[in-house]
């Protein structure tokens, strides 16, 4: 299938075409926006219910076992029965309350196994720091308090030591992981604004570039369009606008340069028609009567129309103009027969005239014959002197 290039494509599908890279654009950039705002999100989301949660519960299990030791050292050094007794069932609140926070974390808050190692560890130093509490508190009760307190100073501390300090490494251990987590948030977030800057400058600049190419190639076209057809409506017809595309603007720059080729041949062919009209040709023929179509036709029927009345008028001319000349004809034999007939009846009157005269005296005679001759001689001159104006 052949591919048709940019500039054939209708202005109407360029347009279409912008908008859809403009739209498809928004999208990537929303589509991407999303995606990074959700993993920012989740980042968000594994600080606030994971890492920090698990950090509370660290720290509490710090405290709440700081509150056992002192509620265990108070029951070493007291002496009445009535307060041991209120201190052990504080005390075995707090158990529970540990032994909670330890069920807690292990089921929601552990995140990989140098977490589990550290909860497990602290447990483990829990659970022998609770055995040895479970030692010392009889001896407590047994009001030795010598003994109770040299093992809280002793043993008792140091496991004390190392179970407080499992509970800081595992909130420190959230802390970091917290961190972690916070730092992966903003490279999520800075990447989302990198991506975002040169998403928004690639679109921007693609938008661009076609707008761009859009208006050039509107708008090159148009004013060579306005420019051809006012040279047209001024009179000059040796326009031709090139513009090879195959759009709405080439198809009326097609269109344009054909109906300016159609006036052309339309009125050199009448200027052949009527110089041949002039030379009294009625029988030419156009040399291009494909032009005269649509409302041009007419112009073709009344320039024929015209050579036609004028073809009938000249033969009514020279029909007249034979008239004429074969009456003047006609006149000039009836006036030559005229002279002719005058000519003869002179003649005739003469000679008439001169048998009468000869019955006169010879004096007379000659007298009226040389009269005669001298009229006979004017009578001849004025008879040549009629033939020859006949």
């Amino acid at each position: 299938m052949k591919v048709k290039s940019i500039r054939n494509i209708r202005i109407k599908t360029k347009l279409l075409f912008l908008g859809g890279v403009s739209i498809l654009g928004l999208v990537f950039i929303g589509a991407e926006s999303i995606i990074t705002a959700r993993q920012i999100n989740q980042a968000s989301t594994e600080i606030s219910q994971s890492w920090v949660p698990a950090i509370i519960i660290a720290e509490e299990l710090n405290t709440e076992t700081s509150d056992y030791r002192i509620k265990e050292f108070y029951h070493a050094i007291t002496h009445d029965q009535e307060t041991m007794d209120h201190l052990e069932k504080e005390m075995m609140a707090v158990r529970d309350e540990i032994d909670a926070a330890f069920t807690e974390y292990e089921q929601n808050y552990i995140t990989d196994e140098t977490d589990r190692e550290l909860m497990e560890n602290a447990r483990a130093y829990w659970d022998r720091y609770l055995e040895y509490s479970d030692r010392l508190l009889p001896i407590s009760r047994g009001n030795d308090n010598e003994e109770s307190l040299k093992m809280i100073i002793g043993e008792s501390r140091l496991l004390f030591d190392e179970a407080s300090g499992n509970f800081l490494k595992m909130a420190e251990f959230n802390r970091l992981g917290a961190e972690a987590a916070s730092v992966r948030g903003d490279q999520l977030y800075a990447r989302l604004a990198r991506v975002k800057i040169v998403s928004i400058c690639l679109i921007a600049l693609m938008i661009t570039m076609l707008v761009i190419y859009i208006i050039i190639a509107i708008d090159k076209p148009v004013k060579a369009i306005v420019e051809g057809t006012r040279r047209v409506s001024n009179g000059d017809l040796d326009v031709y606008l090139p513009y090879d595309s195959e759009d709405e603007i080439g198809i009326l720059t097609d269109s344009v340069n054909q109906l300016i080729e159609r006036l052309k041949n339309i009125i050199d062919d009448e200027k052949y028609l009527f110089r041949e009209i002039g030379s009294e040709n009625f029988e030419v023929k156009s040399t291009c009567e494909q032009a005269y179509r649509g409302d041009f036709a007419p112009i073709l029927y009344s320039i024929a129309s015209l050579m036609s009345r004028l073809d009938i008028a000249k033969q009514k001319k020279e029909e007249l103009k034979k008239r004429l000349e074969e009456r003047v004809a006609a006149e000039l034999i009836a006036e030559k027969k005229l002279a002719e007939e005058a000519k003869l009846a002179e003649e005739k009157k003469l000679a008439e005239e001169m048998q009468s005269a000869g019955e006169n005296t010879t004096p007379d005679r000659e007298q009226a014959g040389e009269e005669t001759k001298k009229d006979g001689s004017r009578t001849m001159d004025a008879s040549d002197e009629e033939g020859r104006l006949s």
